[in-house]
């Protein structure tokens, strides 16, 4: 099974670097979805301010913050699809502040948050689940540069972990 340790430099942006560095490079691919579900679950559920705290003024709040890295997940999971099925169309890169923006101000209720970051999780994994070895190492193209789709559920939960990193540090100090 794929680790991050079997992956290299050329097959995904620089820039994703920061996120990878905070996986373990020994799990597999499933070990590390997994592993950062339940983690995720987890620290959604200890949460005991309102997911619409923001620790300052125009920051995003808890949930907004949660519903990004869903959204994220969603947007990478597509195309990790479009690179499997040798989709060769330029992917375009996606504002992560127009898509916060458009969530607005809701009440995010907690149960829906969990429930979502549950769905999507399982659905990343299936699709996961479904690919060939042949299929990992297709290369496409997401915001101008190159990448495989192997490398993806690295970056995703390298960037659940960044943010929920913030979310500890910034949101839930003193609560």
């Amino acid at each position: 099974m794929v680790t991050f340790n079997n992956i290299s430099a050329d097959e995904y942006p620089a820039y994703y670097q920061p996120y990878l560095n905070l996986i373990d490079p020994s799990l597999s691919l499933f070990d590390t979805l997994e592993n950062s579900l339940y983690n995720s679950l987890n620290l959604l559920k200890s949460i005991e301010v309102p997911l619409s705290y923001r620790y300052a003024p125009n920051k995003w709040s808890i949930g907004q913050v949660m519903m990004h890295n869903i959204d994220t997940e969603r947007v990478f999971a597509y195309r990790a699809l479009c690179f499997m099925r040798r989709d060769t169309t330029s992917l375009p890169s996606f504002d992560q502040d127009l898509f916060v923006d458009n969530l607005g101000d809701i009440a995010f209720a907690k149960a829906d948050v969990l429930q979502s970051l549950k769905t999507t999780r399982d659905a990343t994994i299936q699709l996961f689940k479904n690919a060939s070895d042949v299929s990992l190492i297709f290369k496409g193209t997401a915001s101008d540069k190159i990448m495989t789709p192997r490398v993806i559920p690295f970056i995703i939960v390298g960037h659940n972990l960044h943010h929920e990193k913030i979310i500890r540090e910034r949101y839930l100090v003193g609560s």
